[in-house]
C-alpha cells in the first residue's frame, strides 16, 4: 500500500515472540506446528515479530553493538574517511541527515556493510545492478569492526536460511521449497545504525529517525539496543530522566496507530520485505515502519541485516495450497508511484539505494535511464 507519513497514534498491541528452538532438531512434531502456525500468523498481521532462540551468541550479538558504537564516536573527520560518496556501490559511512526516506532526511548515521566482492564492470547491454557488486570501506583506525561486522554477517546468514526454510514450510511448502533461490548466489546487507535526536539546522519537534515505509528486499532481521545517554560533541550532557523507555522502532497496525518494538535483549526484530510480500500473492504483508528519534542527550545504536536472493533472481509467485489461496486479498493493491515495485531483485534493489542516496547517485549513476518494467 501506498506509505502515509501521519503521526498515528501509540497501539497498545506487542510484536509476536517467537522461540526458534521450538523449529529446531530437538523440538517435537507438536512445538514445530505451534511454532510454524504462530509464524504464519505473525506474517499475516502485523508482518513483524521478535525472534528468540536462535542461537547467535551473546558475544557477538554484544560485541557488534559495542563495536558499532565505538565507531560512531570516532571524530567526524574519521569517519568521512569511509563516507560512501567515495564508492559507487554505496559502501560505507553516511552522515547524519544524508539519507533520504520520502524525500525527507533521516536523523541517523551508519554504516552500509555488503557481502565482499570485487567490483564489476559491465559490459554493454549488462544491467546496471551489477554495479553494486563491490568492496567494502573499513575504518582504519578501527581495525577489528571488520572483524566483527564479517562474523556478525556469517552467523546472520546462517539464520536467514533457517528463517526462510521455516517461511516456507508455514505457507505449506517443503521446507526447501526455496532453496534453489537463494542458494546460487545469497545477497547479505548489514547497516551499523545510530539515531541521535536532530541539531540545529531542523525545525522543531522533528523526529524522523527513518521515516515510515517498507522494506524493499525479502528478508530483514534488526538487533536493538536500549536508549543510552550521549554527551554531544560541542555541549555538555543533561539527559532527561526517562521513566520509561520511548518509542523507538514502531511497525504500522493497519488501523492508524503504531505498535512499539520494544527492545528485547538478544532477540531479533523480524519482518518481510515487499518482494516476499508479492512473491506470496500478498498473504504475508510487508508493514510499514518507522523509527522514532530519541530524546536529546541520548542515542539508539541498531544494527540491521538484510537477506535476499542473489541479484539476477527474478520473482516467481510461490504455489499457495488451496486453503491459503482462499484468504488472499480479493482486491488489487493500488499501485504507489513514488515506490514502483520490480520483479527483478537486483532492479529492485538498485532503486531503494538511487532513491535513497541522491549524492551517491548523480555521482555514479548520472548515465542510468528511469528504470522501467515495475509489477506494482
Amino acid at each position: 500500500m501506498p506509505v502515509s507519513p501521519g503521526p498515528g497514534r501509540p497501539s497498545a498491541a506487542a510484536l509476536p515472540v517467537l522461540d526458534l528452538r521450538s523449529y529446531g532438531a530437538a523440538s517435537t512434531p507438536a512445538d514445530r506446528a505451534d511454532f510454524l502456525a504462530a509464524l504464519r500468523a505473525a506474517c499475516r498481521d502485523p508482518g513483524f515479530f521478535q525472534l528468540t532462540g536462535h542461537g547467535v551468541p551473546t558475544r557477538l550479538t554484544e560485541g557488534v553493538l559495542a563495536v558499532s558504537r565505538e565507531f560512531f564516536r570516532l571524530p567526524t573527520a574519521v569517519k568521512l574517511e569511509i563516507e560512501n560518496i567515495h564508492s559507487p556501490h554505496f559502501r560505507g559511512y553516511t552522515r547524519l541527515g544524508h539519507e533520504i526516506t520520502r524525500g525527507s532526511p533521516d536523523v541517523r548515521e551508519q554504516i552500509d556493510i555488503g557481502d565482499e566482492r570485487p567490483a564489476r564492470v559491465p559490459a554493454p547491454g549488462d544491467p546496471p545492478y551489477l554495479r553494486l557488486d563491490g568492496p567494502n570501506q573499513w575504518p582504519a583506525r578501527l581495525p577489528q569492526l571488520r572483524e566483527t561486522v564479517l562474523e556478525y554477517m556469517a552467523a546472520l546468514g546462517r539464520l536467514a536460511r533457517v528463517v526462510v526454510r521455516a517461511l516456507a514450510e508455514s505457507l505449506g511448502l517443503p521446507p526447501g521449497h526455496l532453496d534453489p533461490t537463494f542458494a546460487a548466489d545469497p545477497r547479505s546487507h548489514v547497516k551499523l545504525l545510530r539515531y541521535l535526536a536532530a541539531p540545529a539546522g531542523f525545525t522543531d519537534g522533528y523526529d524522523q529517525g527513518v521515516g515510515p515505509h517498507k522494506d524493499g528486499g525479502f528478508l530483514s532481521l534488526v538487533l536493538q539496543d536500549g536508549l543510552r545517554p550521549w554527551d554531544e560533541p560541542t555541549e555538555p550532557a543533561r539527559p532527561t530522566a526517562l521513566p520509561t523507555q520511548p518509542p523507538a522502532l514502531q511497525v504500522a497496525d493497519g488501523r492508524g496507530g503504531w505498535i512499539d518494538a520494544v527492545p528485547l535483549a538478544g532477540a531479533f526484530v523480524v519482518n518481510i520485505g515487499e518482494m516476499f510480500e508479492l512473491a506470496t500473492q500478498r498473504y504475508y504483508q510487508a508493514t510499514v515502519h518507522r523509527v522514532v528519534s530519541p530524546p536529546k542527550g541520548h542515542e539508539r545504536v541498531s544494527v540491521a541485516f538484510f537477506y535476499g536472493p542473489g541479484l539476477s533472481a527474478t520473482l516467481e509467485p510461490v504455489p499457495l495450497p488451496a486453503d491459503l489461496r482462499a484468504q488472499l486479498p480479493d482486491t488489487e493493491e493500488p499501485p504507489d508511484p513514488d515506490n514502483p515495485i520490480f520483479a527483478q531483485h537486483g532492479t529492485n534493489t538498485l532503486k531503494s539505494w538511487l532513491r535513497s542516496h541522491p549524492a551517491v547517485a548523480r555521482r555514479y549513476y548520472a548515465d542510468l535511464a528511469p528504470l522501467t518494467g515495475s509489477v506494482r
